[in-house]
């Protein structure tokens, strides 16, 4: 298995496999969405290929804001993770999401935030936002919205709000 950038040719594919992956297509409309916006960061929209180069699965950053009393940080939104249901439980998830937060750390982001599943983040690192003074701009269990230091205390201090582009919202 391979993990690489994803090739504009490739959108179709990424779209199958989010709707594959989550049994609906608001994910894969999302990223169509986020494509579309300046917060879309091409290099660290993520594939798993697979040796006979099929596609397993996809991960995408994209850019959300923090805004604190004194200014306003770029940050990470991981957002959608998706691996196909037959590859799941191989560790193509845990590789793309490892191969994406070191590129993201390589570009020297701050921090990385997620809403996902409280048993399978932290193993990576992630925290629950409100131990940084950060609450969950969704209305979700606090163990859900997680946030990650790409370097040590790089969230300290910046106690403040976390708000994502208009195609969240949609």
């Amino acid at each position: 298995m391979r993990i690489r950038k994803q090739q504009t040719e490739e959108n179709l594919l990424i779209r199958a496999i989010l709707t594959e992956a989550f049994g609906r297509e608001d994910e894969a409309d999302l990223v169509e969405q986020i494509r579309a916006t300046a917060y879309y960061l091409p290099a660290l929209s993520l594939v798993a290929e697979l040796r006979d180069q099929t596609l397993s699965g996809y991960l995408l950053f994209s850019e959300i804001e923090l805004k604190t009393a004194d200014e306003t940080r770029l940050i990470l939104g991981l957002a959608p993770l998706a691996v196909r249901p037959a590859h799941q439980r191989n560790g193509i998830g845990s590789a793309l999401v490892e191969e994406g937060l070191r590129l993201a750390k390589q570009k020297a982001y701050p921090a990385v935030a997620v809403l996902g599943h409280a048993d399978y983040y932290p193993r990576f690192g992630f925290r629950p936002s409100t131990d940084f003074g950060i609450p969950a701009p969704f209305a979700v269990p606090e163990e859900n919205y997680l946030l990650l230091e790409l370097y040590p205390d790089s969230l300290k201090n910046l106690a403040g709000t976390i708000q994502y582009p208009e195609a969240f919202s949609k």
